[in-house]
């Protein structure tokens, strides 16, 4: 396992892609955080309301508990970035022969596979840890009076987004490992996640069948959170089905992988 870890490791550290793609995501991520807070207070400073009774500047988007549920919900978002990334980096070492190589060394196919399991969850636990460090910051300054159950309700959404987003990379590494080229599988990708599955669910009626497509299942783990600020209802927890629904994915795309990377010649 430590001998996989620093192979990956070593490839990430001089590789130029993985420092613009890291540095993307926690821009995007930062930039988007603080502009949402600063268009609050500037509609409050218009003296603009929400449903004429709501002072938006009084809204505890970023504040203790509901910072966790925000924060998850609106990085979910960019979970296509950590995606594309992992078709980059397979396609790479398909392009380049460096995956047969590595074969033709000694590096059993499932010692790879393993190798890019730990990619994916190193990627998937550095965002989720950003985000924890993002949700503290942000609810201690924003919260006036924090109290310990306050910080820690909600922190559940934390492992539901490392859960989304590690099953979205295993999706696009199925994509790459069974495409085999960068452009196309990451069209397919961007495609299938804005385009198709989103028209397929919309012209199902049944909601309990929506929930079965993948991005949906992935995404039901984070409900919309900010309904509530309308008093409308909101589902402010993970529902234990769709924890059952996402993991059966991630059964799957693991399945998946090892058999293409066992059948096909690579």
């Amino acid at each position: 396992m430590k001998r996989l870890l620093r192979i990956e490791w070593y490839k990430l550290k001089y590789h130029t892609p993985f420092w613009i793609f890291a540095g993307l995501h926690i821009a995007i991520l930062l930039l988007v955080f603080l502009s949402a807070k600063f268009f609050l207070d500037f509609l409050a400073g218009k003296g603009e309301m929400i449903n004429n009774v709501i002072d938006p500047s009084r809204i505890p988007v970023f504040e203790f508990p509901d910072v966790w549920h925000n924060i998850t919900y609106v990085a979910g978002f960019l979970k296509i970035i950590l995606a594309i990334y992992i078709i980059i980096s397979l396609c790479n070492e398909i392009s380049y022969g460096t995956l047969r190589q590595n074969i033709m060394n000694g590096m059993s196919r499932s010692e790879f596979m393993l190798s890019k399991f730990f990619l994916i969850l190193l990627l998937s636990l550095s965002a989720t840890v950003f985000l924890l460090i993002t949700g503290l910051t942000m609810g201690f300054i924003y919260t006036e009076e924090t109290a310990i159950s306050s910080i820690i309700q909600y922190t559940g959404f934390l492992p539901a987004y490392f859960l989304q987003v590690t099953i979205y990379q295993l999706m696009a590494f199925l994509l790459a490992l069974v495409i085999r080229r960068t452009g196309i599988s990451m069209g397919l990708l961007i495609l299938y996640t804005y385009i198709v599955e989103p028209i397929i669910v919309f012209r199902i009626k049944t909601v309990w069948i929506k929930g079965l497509f993948p991005l949906k299942a992935i995404n039901n783990l984070i409900r919309l959170p900010f309904g509530k600020y309308a008093f409308r209802e909101t589902q402010d927890f993970i529902a234990i089905q769709d924890i059952g629904i996402a993991l059966a994915y991630t059964a799957l795309f693991v399945y998946l992988i090892y058999l293409v990377l066992k059948k096909r010649d690579l």
